[in-house]
């Protein structure tokens, strides 16, 4: 049996527990604040925030392809056959880009990595890789694996909203127009991760009930009638509307299986804000 290890990027907010897995390592990108720069994991989302309400800008940056070289080195030292990695899309990032650089840096074993071009990103990765854990446990084949987590990947939908639009102009997702404009009227957004893996903005609404009947009703038409639905939600400061998403899901779906994230961490913090909640979602 192949003995696999799992990259992750740190945008991938899975719980510690499987973060610490032998099998599990991270590579982390970084927050820049004016001549500062940090590791996404050495910081928390509160920082970022604070220093977004100081009136500092804040971006983010990837990993290095040395830092994923690295990560992929470690592996095969400690005895690993093969590698996966599943990463922020590229749509979005320069990570992915990153990880296939640190892939070819490799002097040996380059052809016993394999990067995945999820097209997805933050909790779409993390529904993504907690598949992809339980396909490890499992003790499939490598290949079988790469073409498992492709096919998900595939059919991985995501959708979120936030409660000020100014991150989102901010990190270049609106203007500034949009954003004073919505924002001022309290109209929430609803972005999509297109086909491409970028984050576009598809509808708005101005309440919460109507825009939980948008995502049900998006689900709905990504999916087969009698689909296993499997739901990850993420949230920041949301937990009223997320019980009443969920209620909404299991009264639209037949018996899905729906885990709940209320962590956001710092990079996905820079353009989501102090509040905010989205759902991502594939069928069985």
């Amino acid at each position: 049996m192949e003995k696999i290890g799992l990259v992750l990027d740190s945008t991938c907010y899975m719980d510690q527990e499987t973060l610490d897995l032998p099998h599990v390592k991270v590579v982390s990108l970084h927050v820049m604040e004016g001549e500062n720069s940090y590791k996404e994991t050495d910081l928390t989302p509160e920082f970022v925030i604070s220093e977004i309400d100081k009136g500092h800008k804040v971006t983010s940056a990837q990993p290095s392809p040395e830092a994923f070289k690295n990560a992929f080195e470690a592996f095969f030292e400690e005895g690993y056959d093969k590698v996966a990695a599943i990463v922020i899309s590229r749509g979005l990032s320069g990570t992915y880009q990153a990880a296939e650089l640190g892939r070819s840096l490799l002097e040996s074993h380059g052809d016993d990595v394999h990067v995945f071009d999820t097209l997805n990103a933050g909790f779409g990765n993390e529904l993504i890789a907690e598949k992809a854990l339980e396909l490890i446990d499992e003790g499939v084949a490598f290949q079988t694996l790469v073409e498992r987590i492709d096919g998900i990947a595939s059919k991985c939908g995501l959708l979120f909203t936030v409660d000020n639009l100014f991150h989102l102009q901010r990190g270049g997702r609106l203007s500034r127009t949009s954003a004073f404009i919505g924002t001022v009227l309290r109209i929430n957004p609803i972005i999509r991760l297109n086909p491409q893996g970028e984050l576009k903005p598809v509808h708005k609404e101005r309440t919460v009930k109507r825009l939980i009947r948008y995502v049900v009703k998006t689900i709905k038409s990504t999916v087969d009638e009698n689909a296993k639905l499997n739901i990850r939600i993420v949230h920041q400061r949301s937990e009223e509307e997320i019980s009443r998403l969920q209620d909404a899901l299991k009264e639209s779906f037949d018996d899905p299986v729906i885990k709940v994230n209320g962590y956001i961490g710092p990079v996905f913090a820079i353009h989501i804000g102090k509040k905010g909640y989205g759902i991502a979602w594939y069928p069985e």
